[in-house]
Formats: structure tokens, C-alpha cells, sequence
């Protein structure tokens, strides 16, 4: 349990709202970054399957879903220790979820890197809503939203700038576009994305909190990594 205290934390709702209005001024270019992967392996010769883009975005879904039950369990625990369980669990379901319907439909070199894209896209505009969200709060003054935003105030994701977050949806579309591939070659691989993903979220997260700059460094190296990777054993 928390101690309570008497002294609430302050957030500087002026700074706030501009970070806000910076943030949603940058949805654009946010749209941008499938757009520049999807145009960029079409140069390349590698033609879309919206189909399988489609299925892509739906394998996120049901991974995000599967995080629900996951959430209800470790609730009760303290805030800290049920990020870390939820935080670890992704490289699980997610990399769980992606062999499954790699192996339900084909893992055909173009069938797997228009799934990559579509998981990657859909993750883009998850990340677009969410700063939607939070845009929202800014004008709020109910218990909820004060919480909330002091928690992102603590987190120190009111001053940084967006463009961090679209260089991560940039490295971040690398890496599941990369592990895509390469479970698609060598399914069995998986038992070794899992514990990479996972561990790279658990990474990021806590890097972040020192420096924004450390963790796009760290996502970078492992997106365009296995981004590489997954196109070197498909080529």
C-alpha cells in the first residue's frame, strides 16, 4: 500500500497542454511510418497482400486482448510490479500469437513481410489513440485524469518531444516486421524472440526514464538488426 501523503504532486497543466498540441500536430506524421515501409518494399519489389497486412493488424489485436485476463490478475499488486508482469508478457503473447497465424495461413517470404507491416501498423495507431487520450485529459479536472496526468508528469513524458515517439514506432515497426520474417523461415526461433522481446520492452521502459535518448538508441539497434536478419534469410 502507499503511504499517504498530504502534499499532492503539482502538474504544470500550461506545459502540459502545449506538449499536447505538439503532440497531435505530429499524428501525421505518425500515419508517415507505415506509409514509408509499405513504399519502401514496394521500391524494393516486394507488393503488398492487404490480406495479409490485414491478419497482421488482427494478430496484434488478439495479442492485446490476451493481455486483458493478464491485467485483471496482477491488478491488486503494486503499480510498479504489474507493469514489469504486463511488460514481460509481450515478447509471450505476442511472439505466441505470431507464429500461430503464421502457421494457420503461409510463410511465404511476401505473405510474412505484408503481416509484419500490418502488425507494425496497427501498433502506430494504437499509439495514435492513446495520444489522443491523453490530449483529452489535459482539460479534465476529475480524480482520474489529475492521477493520470500526474503519472505521466513522474514518467518525464510531458516534456519530451514527439519526435522520440515517432523515431520508436520507426524501430519498433523494424523489429516486428524483422521477427515476422524470421519466425516465418525458422519457426523455432521463436523461443528466442520471446525472451528478446520481453526483454527489450523491460529494457526500453526503465532506459526511458533516464533518457529518451538511450532507449530510441536501444530499440534502433535491435529494430534495424532484426529487420536485417529477417530480410538477409528471405533474400
Amino acid at each position: 500500500m502507499n503511504p499517504i501523503t498530504t502534499e499532492p504532486i503539482i502538474v504544470n497543466e500550461e506545459v502540459m497542454a502545449k506538449a499536447s498540441v505538439r503532440s497531435l500536430l505530429c499524428l501525421p506524421l505518425y500515419l508517415a511510418v507505415p506509409a514509408l515501409f509499405w513504399y519502401g518494399f514496394k521500391l524494393a519489389g516486394y507488393e503488398m497482400d492487404w490480406q495479409a497486412f490485414g491478419l497482421g493488424a488482427l494478430g496484434w489485436f488478439i495479442a492485446l486482448l490476451l493481455r486483458g485476463p493478464l491485467s485483471a490478475v496482477v491488478m491488486k499488486l503494486p503499480r510498479d510490479q504489474a507493469a514489469n508482469i504486463i511488460g514481460l508478457s509481450s515478447g509471450v503473447l505476442e511472439e505466441g500469437t505470431r507464429v500461430i497465424l503464421l502457421a494457420l495461413t503461409s510463410v511465404a517470404s511476401s505473405w510474412a513481410l505484408s503481416v509484419g507491416q500490418g502488425w507494425a501498423a496497427i501498433e502506430v495507431l494504437y499509439v495514435m489513440i492513446n495520444i489522443v487520450a491523453i490530449a483529452s485529459l489535459v482539460k479534465r479536472t476529475d480524480e482520474k485524469a489529475t492521477q493520470a496526468k500526474q503519472m505521466l508528469d513522474a514518467q518525464g513524458l510531458v516534456q519530451t518531444s514527439p519526435f522520440w515517439g515517432i523515431l520508436e514506432r520507426i524501430w519498433a515497426s523494424a523489429f516486428h516486421i524483422g521477427c515476422t520474417l524470421i519466425v516465418a523461415r525458422y519457426p523455432w526461433t521463436v523461443v528466442a524472440l520471446i525472451p528478446l522481446h520481453s526483454g527489450l520492452n523491460w529494457f526500453a521502459v526503465r532506459l526511458v526514464k533516464d533518457s529518451v535518448g538511450k532507449s530510441s538508441i536501444l530499440i534502433a539497434l535491435f529494430g534495424i538488426s532484426v529487420l536485417t536478419v529477417g530480410l538477409v534469410i528471405h533474400s
